[in-house]
């Protein structure tokens, strides 16, 4: 199965772990969507500034989000995002961040559908 086949997030993990309260998974849902175009643009700041600390702590955010909706797809590439932030490696980066913001554009799409 292709990773583009796989759910964005897996909501009932995130049921089982908010002890299955529907409207605090709406509540959250509705918090990371409307964050997420202004953690996009955070990091796309840093990474324009050649700025990898500020790098490295924005996506250790989104990573921190996205674990929050078992979005393993979109942890992995903030997660990479996040290390290259830490390693100083900007070259990587851009690459990266584009992989991070498909990732979690696909959750944040999911969580709106979710949330109609």
């Amino acid at each position: 199965m292709d990773d583009l086949d796989l759910p964005a997030f897996d909501r009932a993990a995130v049921l089982e772990n908010l002890g299955g309260d529907e409207a605090l998974l709406a509540e959250i849902a509705r918090i990371f969507v409307a964050d997420w175009p202004q953690n996009e643009e955070r990091m796309r700041r840093a990474l324009e500034a050649n700025d990898a600390e500020t790098l490295r702590r924005a996506a250790h955010a989104v990573k921190g989000s996205v674990a929050n909706f078992s979005a393993e797809r979109a942890v992995q590439a903030a997660r990479a995002l996040e290390f290259a932030g830490r390693d100083g490696d900007m070259a990587a980066a851009p690459q990266l961040l584009d992989a991070t913001v498909a990732a979690v554009s696909r959750v944040v799409a999911a969580l709106q559908a979710e949330l109609r």
